[in-house]
C-alpha cells in the first residue's frame, strides 16, 4: 500500500468535493482511484489511436475528449511502434 498526499488549490479541493457528491463517492481515497482506473483506460485506448469521447447517440454527435496526457500517450506510442519497440500494456484497474 502506498500513501499520496496531494496539496490541491481550493477550486481543485471543491472540484472533488463536488465530483465526490455527484458520483456518489465517500471518500477522497475513492474519488482518486476512480480518476486513476478512468485514466488509465483512456490512456491504454489513446495509445492504441483511439479516440476517447462523449457521445449522443440521438443526434449522431461526439465530442472527443483530450488533455495532453492523453495526446503524450498516443504519442509515445505512435513513436514506439515507429522504432519497433513495444510498450508494456497498462495492469488491469480495479481489479486488486
Amino acid at each position: 500500500m502506498s500513501h499520496l498526499h496531494l496539496e490541491l488549490s481550493a477550486s481543485h479541493d471543491a472540484l472533488v468535493e463536488k465530483l465526490g457528491e455527484i458520483c456518489d463517492l465517500r471518500t477522497k481515497k475513492d474519488i482518486v482511484e476512480n480518476a486513476l482506473m478512468l485514466l488509465g483506460w483512456a490512456a491504454s485506448e489513446a495509445a492504441k489511436g483511439l479516440s476517447i469521447a462523449a457521445v449522443d447517440e440521438k443526434r449522431k454527435l461526439y465530442r472527443e475528449v483530450t488533455t495532453p496526457a492523453l495526446q503524450n500517450a498516443r504519442i509515445k506510442a505512435e513513436l514506439l511502434a515507429k522504432a519497433g519497440a513495444v510498450e508494456p500494456a497498462l495492469p488491469p484497474a480495479g481489479l486488486e
